[in-house]
């Protein structure tokens, strides 16, 4: 038999082991849920079982306030750990509209050594978040490595789409000295 012979008797019996396969494999997914009640139920379980941000058919726009807000925080407290502070100072918005006071030229001797989230909480409504965050920074010129508690309360702009922090870090506040 000449290797052509072979590959000829192989085809057919390939292309009808793939469709044989397809057909075994929607028979025993149709036998194992015979129940179209009891998928329901799974799915129904398994969304229940996750958090607020899994559900596809929650609510979809607080779902984009919440991820919004935890990017912006994110990116507050990136651009304060790498001595961004002007960028960061970009967040402080005054929910009545009140004039914001420059940045001050002090807060360019800090270096924040860390910032941590302790804990953030976005209102029922999804326009007010609160944030408490622990803070430690230290004075270029002196080394003294300064730890603080700062409570952010943050609000959601509906005009521009986004979220604003009602004041910058209190960076001149001292609590504890390390």
């Amino acid at each position: 038999m000449y290797f052509s012979d072979m590959v000829r008797k192989l085809n057919p019996c390939r292309c009808l082991s793939h469709k044989c396969y397809f057909l075994v494999a929607m028979v025993i997914v149709t036998a194992s849920c015979s129940n179209a009640n009891y998928v329901g139920n799974l799915v129904k379980d398994e969304f229940q079982a996750h958090s607020e941000s899994f559900k596809v058919f929650g609510k979809i726009k607080k779902d984009k306030k919440v991820a919004e807000f935890e990017k912006t925080v994110l990116s507050y407290a990136k651009n304060l750990k790498y001595g961004y502070f002007r960028e960061a100072y970009g967040w402080v918005k005054h929910r009545s509209g009140s004039k914001v006071a420059p940045l001050g030229e002090s807060v360019y001797m800090y270096r924040v050594h860390s910032y941590e989230v302790l804990s953030s909480f976005i209102s029922d409504s999804g326009r007010e978040a609160r944030v408490v965050a622990k803070l430690s920074f230290y004075e270029i010129d002196t080394g003294a490595l300064v730890e603080i508690i700062d409570e952010q309360a943050w609000w959601f702009a509906e005009v521009a789409n986004a979220w604003f922090v009602e004041a910058f870090i209190p960076i001149d506040a001292r609590l504890w000295q390390q």
